[in-house]
């Protein structure tokens, strides 16, 4: 596995961590394992893969154990195999420290920051969201919260259930809402926003695109879920597609995930010194405990804990 050496050369080199990070798949195309890109922050260098069987997990965490200096597995049961990952890796992996990520939630927020950037007022837009899987409603209740009008599209008729679930824990004064569409054409029709999270199925087709509003944005979110003549109809029409990248969020979702454990570790905590009960960093201390905003420098008092969580007032 040259890519593990070349990534721990690298980190190395660089005076980073050296990361393996091991992603799951839904598709059921894929094939059984991938090595995507690498990823790169100025905390890290990680290779990454994207595996559908146990068997490559075991062989990729058991060759990378003692060389990375972490492993992240995808903790998300996206097919048959893949809720078991973490347990395969916990028993193979002996020296490397082994951390679970979500991979959905790193994509949502990615399509999340996308369209924030690219459509920053979301208030009374139509978004229309073909695929509404875990990924899609992830993504429908962060876009309604924004104040859009969601409508999503699935195969089957949980269209409904999800959407009223998803309506009955948005915020009480949110103005945008969320709805079933199972008619794609209607679902579409006149939509600011359309975003395909199919995995991978072309279902966002020419007819669809000439329906949107002037100058919608089209997100292929699944990747592989419009259809060539929709993509060169969107160009003609001036209207925006682009192919989701979740480098938009992953390494800043590892970066904070590598700062909490240092947050917890050094940051937070307690401490007794000459008598005097210290705590910080989110550590409920006793009535009159001292705050601190770093455990590590008790002379930066915060105030006085109350014992409750909160501080006394000052006297």
């Amino acid at each position: 596995m040259r890519e593990i050496d070349d990534c721990v050369k690298k980190a190395h080199e660089s005076n980073r961590l050296a990361l393996a990070i091991i992603g799951s798949t839904a598709r059921h195309n894929n094939p059984p394992s991938i090595i995507g890109p690498a990823r790169e922050s100025q905390t890290f260098v990680a290779c990454f893969y994207i595996v559908a069987e146990r068997e490559h997990v075991k062989a990729i965490c058991e060759y990378a154990d003692g060389k990375v200096d972490y492993i992240f597995i995808d903790a998300e049961a996206k097919n048959a195999e893949a809720g078991d990952f973490l347990a395969v890796a916990k028993a193979c992996v002996l020296q490397s420290e082994i951390k679970a990520y979500k991979g959905n939630d790193i994509t949502s927020l990615a399509c999340d920051l996308l369209i924030n950037e690219l459509v920053p007022e979301l208030k009374q837009k139509k978004v229309s969201i073909i695929g509404a899987g875990n990924l899609g409603s992830k993504l429908a209740l962060t876009l309604a919260e924004r104040g859009a009008d969601v409508f999503i599209s699935r195969r089957d008729q949980q269209g409904t259930i999800i959407a009223q679930a998803l309506n009955a824990i948005l915020p009480r004064y949110s103005i945008g809402r969320i709805f079933n569409e199972n008619n794609i054409a209607e679902s579409v029709k006149n939509a600011d926003i359309l975003i395909g999270f199919t995995q991978g199925l072309p279902v966002i087709d020419e007819a669809a695109v000439t329906t949107l509003a002037k100058h919608a944005l089209i997100v292929d979110g699944g990747i592989g879920t419009v259809k060539e003549a929709a993509i060169a109809t969107a160009r003609r029409l001036a209207i925006t597609i682009i192919r989701l990248d979740v480098r938009i969020a992953f390494s800043y979702v590892i970066d904070a995930m590598l700062n909490t454990e240092y947050f917890m570790r050094h940051i937070a905590g307690t401490r007794v010194i000459e008598g005097k009960s210290y705590v910080a960093g989110g550590i409920i201390g006793e009535k009159n405990d001292i705050v601190v905003a770093d455990i590590r420098k008790p002379s930066e008092i915060v105030g006085i804990a109350d014992g409750k969580g909160g501080m006394l007032p000052p006297a």
